[in-house]
């Protein structure tokens, strides 16, 4: 009965207003009366951020653009990977859910021969795999390929040299793979599997794999031992063009192997030997080496890959907090925005264009990365839900945005959290996480989708209550999903 009155109350003051579904952005301070509870609601729970966390936390009606509630909403915080909201709904409209990435292979065929190098081009695809590498060659096979005599030679002009997104030379040594470089052409998501199991004996060197082979200069002083603890070290460092990989420690006789992943350096090279080493597994010889190169004019296509849609792509962003997806697709942006190679400058033009149109032209912020790793990117509540606001209220965007957001006790990095009645599934939303920051933003739905509310709450200066942060979300926005699903 209390959600009847409130739809009933609701719609008659928008209609009364002439404001239903209107495209402002720009929202009132003053709550609208059917939500008047709910921000009293918010307002005790709120009072208290955990020790002494910086706070801007917005809540607004999607719909109208009214506000709900309001806590130093303009305020200037780091948004961790809430970023990758304002990526994803720029990407969505600048390149349409159905923008795919190419990627393909080209050479002067001679009979079983391709006399010259066989030429890889890449279109900044975020999810090229070693098996979509093993398709674009058994084409060749198919064709009757059988031996490439001048090499492989990489095109990675799509992008500019610059492969590393602005923050990420903070941690110069991580060489953790969510900080992997992104490349025109890349592979694996730039980041190299390293397998490590037990040696025949005792006493013997363990066992050590890098794939895909070839790239990688690999050192292995891992020793097996009779028993104790599979606890192998592995450090990635840059070596000349390519990745030197070192592994020690010890590994116990009877272990299983166990695969660990690191990032590398030169995607282009990285993914060049990836192709070279399928082409052998493939039974087709290589005549030369891997080298970065130009495709020339009216080289000949022998097989190329389409991607899935972007739609497709964004799920590995925005459900699972991806960051190599997110910095590609953004370099995308920028590649597409003029014949000149993709530049980050570009792309943060493109990006800064598109919220201009979206109401944030005039406003202070900060869009440097498009992952938000590190210490690059600033925004206020209000200006993440904003963009929530647009991008909901623009149907060339909506559906696919939503998808790609992850949903409350069902998937993603939220799949364990909002499960209650209430929540469960009525809320999409983006997590955001660093050391000493924890956000959240996205929408709670209304069990008929009628009446979205749009939230941000953003944390910093949280260190060592991280937790204490997501337990404050929780709080809020479970507190929303109850008001709107009683």
């Amino acid at each position: 009965m209390r959600y009847l009155m409130f739809r009933s109350s609701l719609l008659l003051a928008l209609f009364g207003a002439g404001m239903l579904f209107s495209p402002e952005i720009a929202a009132q301070e003053e709550p609208t009366s059917p939500f008047a509870a709910l921000g009293q609601t918010l307002t005790k729970l709120a009072a208290q951020p955990p020790g002494k966390a910086q706070v801007s936390i917005y809540v607004a009606d999607v719909v109208t653009g009214k506000a709900i509630f309001a806590k130093s909403a303009d305020q200037l915080l780091n948004p961790a990977s809430n970023a990758k909201i304002v990526t994803a709904a720029c990407a969505l409209k600048r390149l349409g859910p159905e923008f795919r990435f190419v990627t393909s292979l080209h050479g002067r065929r001679d009979g079983a021969a391709i006399r010259g190098p066989l030429y890889f081009k890449g279109h900044g695809d975020p999810t090229l795999r070693t098996d979509d590498i093993w398709e674009l060659v058994h084409e060749l096979r198919r064709g009757g390929v059988r031996r490439i005599e001048g090499g492989v030679v990489v095109d990675d002009s799509y992008f500019d040299e610059h492969n590393l997104p602005f923050a990420y030379d903070q941690q110069p040594d991580e060489d953790a793979a969510f900080r992997a470089p992104v490349g025109a052409v890349s592979l694996n998501r730039n980041t190299l599997a390293i397998s490590i199991r037990p040696g025949p004996q005792g006493m013997r060197p363990a066992r050590v794999v890098a794939d895909p082979p070839d790239y990688a200069v690999l050192v292995n002083d891992a020793l097996t031992v009779a028993e104790g603890a599979h606890n192998p070290k592995i450090s990635a460092t840059r070596f000349e063009d390519r990745t030197r990989i070192r592994v020690w420690g010890q590994v116990p006789l009877g272990s299983r192997s166990v695969t660990y992943y690191r990032r590398i350096d030169n995607p282009s090279l990285f993914t060049g030997y990836g192709l070279k080493g399928v082409l052998k597994e493939s039974g087709i010889s290589v005549g030369g080496g891997v080298r970065v190169g130009a495709l020339p004019p009216g080289t000949p296509l022998l097989s190329e890959r389409v991607s899935k849609p972007l739609s497709s792509v964004l799920w590995a962003a925005g459900k699972i907090s991806n960051n190599f997806v997110s910095e590609m697709v953004l370099k995308v942006i920028g590649a597409e925005a003029s014949s000149a190679p993709g530049t980050w400058e570009a792309a943060i033009a493109g990006v800064k264009e598109t919220l201009a149109g979206w109401g944030l032209g005039d406003q202070p912020y900060q869009y440097r990365n498009g992952s938000g790793l590190y210490d690059a990117n600033r925004f206020s509540a209000r200006q993440l839900v904003a963009i929530l606001r647009a991008a909901y209220l623009d149907i060339t965007v909506r559906p696919e945005f939503l998808t790609q957001l992850a949903t409350g006790g069902v998937d993603g990095t939220i799949k364990v959290r909002y499960r209650d009645r209430a929540a469960m599934r009525h809320v999409r939303a983006k997590t955001g996480t660093l050391a000493d920051v924890s956000t959240l933003s996205g929408y709670v739905f209304d069990a008929g989708g009628q009446h979205p509310v749009a939230f941000s709450i953003l944390l910093n200066d949280a260190s060592g209550y991280v937790s204490s942060c997501r337990a404050y979300q929780e709080r809020l926005v479970t507190a929303i999903a109850n008001f709107l699903n009683p």
